[in-house]
């Protein structure tokens, strides 16, 4: 059964498509699309007074991906339909009031992409990509070496080595479904996650990869840095207030009631020098609305 297909997802089933066709014609028409995972998609449904506010920071993008594996965990804790309705159901109704919603999975990037190449280039190209993305995780590594991915059939066999032992699956996910879209020349991609581990510590093993820059097309770093673009939630703050015309009290009242963690450590510069550290939320505000920092994760 499809993902999608869920009982439990009944209600916002409407909001989400799973159409390829109509995704190929919107990557084709928009390029850059946002990539979420579960902690983007909680921070905003417990924000949905402040959603349109919010929704100002993804402005390079009308499309909104979200995998299969990242749409499963959503409803992992919340088993049934009725309760799923209650936590998500306006979420999902006011984020496609504005963006489009899609469900995205291996299925979907094989569909996208077999009428522009060869089967197995697009098999190939998997697995090269998903060796560079993991190389750090030895446990998946050494299943993908003989993970043999020749038919559309073996798809669930490399989600499966993907999903590992659960743990950062979605963010996982994530990065590679956005890698995938990469190579296959649509981008930039933003990935939405606030996951240090999941996310940030697989961007930093990709400074040096050249392998998987040659697999990409891309030179070097720079200009890999250019299409594949980290926005944790601090980040999405940060652009929302820029993109709109905020005085100083309704900055502070933004910050004040966003939801923030003001003991998470953000990588950010200010005034030009770099820091990782946690940064409360007056400082946060006021450094935001003098343009005095720079927020990367």
């Amino acid at each position: 059964m499809k993902v999608l297909d869920s009982p439990v997802l009944e209600s916002v089933r409407p909001f989400i498509s799973d159409n390829t066709v109509q995704l190929y014609q919107s990557l084709n028409e928009h390029q850059a699309f946002y990539m979420l995972d579960n902690m983007i998609l909680t921070k905003l449904r417990k924000q949905i007074s402040n959603l349109p506010l919010l929704l100002q920071a993804f402005h390079q993008s009308p499309v909104f991906l979200i995998p299969d594996v990242v749409l499963e965990e959503s409803f992992r804790n919340i088993p049934t339909k009725e309760r799923y309705n209650n936590y998500y159901f306006e979420l999902f109704k006011q984020l496609s009031a504005k963006k489009q919603l899609y469900i995205i999975s291996m299925e979907t990037i094989y569909q996208l992409e077999k009428g522009m190449t060869k089967k197995q280039y697009i098999f190939d190209a998997m697995k090269q990509l998903a060796l560079e993305a993991f190389r750090v995780n030895r446990d998946i590594i050494n299943n993908l070496e003989r993970c043999e991915l020749s038919s559309f059939s073996d798809l669930p066999k490399l989600r499966q080595i993907i999903l590992h032992n659960g743990n950062n699956a979605g963010e996982r996910f994530i990065c590679f479904f956005s890698l995938l879209l990469v190579h296959q020349y649509y981008g930039p991609a933003y990935i939405c996650s606030d996951d240090g581990k999941g996310v940030y510590t697989m961007y930093n093993t990709f400074v040096n990869n050249e392998s998987l820059f040659r697999i990409l097309g891309v030179d070097d770093f720079l200009m890999f840095k250019e299409q594949y673009i980290l926005l944790s939630y601090d980040r999405i703050l940060q652009l929302s207030i820029q993109n709109t015309k905020l005085s100083s009290e309704e900055i502070y009242a933004f910050v004040h009631s966003s939801g923030r963690n003001e003991s998470r450590k953000v990588i950010y510069s200010l005034d030009g020098q770099s820091f990782h550290t946690e940064i409360k939320n007056a400082n946060f505000a006021k450094w935001i609305e003098e343009r005095k920092i720079e927020i990367f994760f």
